[in-house]
């Protein structure tokens, strides 16, 4: 697992989609795993990948939607633990607020990570070094808290973080549009690294499937592997076609509340499943310390809860619709 699997997609990125995302797989390749990733954010700063959703002089992002969920789902297929996601989301929210703060931050979320904290407690989530300060909300303003110490969280590479003091106000609010952006980014972004962790190990497996040899063939020509692995691929690709219908929706402008609800509820179970018929296809080699697939299966896991559990999705989505038939 030295270099960085791929399997064909349905979906093939534009030029310059293909450009960025083999600059960020030159960043992922390179990844220590084990390290402390202090390279691996070094190098999203210096490619610019991690100011991908500042502010631009009109106000609008560097890179849309689509262009920065590219550099979100390859950090992922390796369970890279740069702060990069938290950046982004933090970004985003700052930007929306049109307020700007130097250095890289985290968001704030509640006790159960489905939602932006308003009260200063709750958890700074993906609190990994240099980030040292979270984004919340107070009411429907922008503050930001001082992070005590990180700590280990399911998620081995994703470290988390408590408010060590007061909130601090960054003169900066969010109206209901706003916050309904923020939201449907964070979703759209949370699904890009479901479908990089997932993609990731699915690929290292069938490459696994090729080389190992049982009663005399590779495993992968067993018909009940070959099942398992057609099935995962076709829930990877249906979490991508979800993903791109949502963050085009949120770039035009049309029904990204209901588009990033769809992405994050489906990749939320999906992104699960691939990653546990991946370990089935390694067989018990899979959860061993040697291997990065429980290190898959642990990012899986922890992001099919934050900002919206597959259910708390699920429920919302029914509400919009309703409401829009109503």
């Amino acid at each position: 697992m030295s270099t960085l699997a791929t399997l064909p997609t349905t979906a093939p990125d534009s030029e310059e989609e293909a450009a960025v995302r083999d600059t960020a797989r030159e960043i992922a390749v390179r990844c220590d795993i084990d390290g402390d990733h202090a390279d691996c954010w070094r190098r999203l700063e210096e490619s610019g990948f991690a100011e991908l959703r500042s502010a631009d002089d009109d106000g609008a992002p560097l890179a849309d939607t689509t262009m920065t969920a590219i550099v979100v789902q390859e950090l992922a297929s390796v369970v890279c633990g740069a702060p990069l996601l938290g950046t982004l989301l933090s970004a985003e929210l700052l930007r929306l607020a049109a307020v700007e703060v130097e250095g890289p931050m985290t968001v704030l979320l509640d006790e159960d990570l489905g939602a932006l904290s308003t009260d200063g407690t709750g958890v700074a989530w993906d609190a990994g070094h240099p980030v040292a300060t979270a984004v919340a909300l107070d009411g429907d303003r922008l503050v930001a808290h001082a992070l005590g110490a990180s700590q280990p969280t399911q998620d081995l590479t994703r470290p988390s973080a408590r408010p060590s003091g007061g909130p601090q106000p960054l003169n900066g609010s969010l109206d209901k549009q706003g916050r309904q952006r923020f939201d449907s980014f964070a979703r759209l972004m949370l699904t890009a690294d479901l479908l990089g962790t997932a993609g990731g190990v699915l690929a290292d497996a069938v490459r696994y499937a090729g080389d190992r040899v049982q009663f005399g063939a590779p495993i992968g020509k067993f018909q009940a592997v070959q099942h398992i692995a057609a099935r995962a691929y076709s829930e990877v690709e249906a979490i991508r076609s979800s993903l791109l219908h949502g963050a085009w929706s949120l770039d035009a402008g049309r029904d990204h509340h209901e588009a990033s609800l769809v992405a994050k509820a489906y990749a939320g179970r999906a992104g699960v499943a691939v990653v546990e018929a991946a370990v089935q296809m390694y067989g018990g080699v899979a959860i061993t310390w040697e291997f990065r697939a429980h290190r898959h299966l642990r990012r899986a896991l922890l992001d099919a809860l934050v900002l919206g559990t597959p259910d708390a999705a699920g429920a919302e989505l029914l509400v919009a619709i309703e409401a829009e038939e109503a």
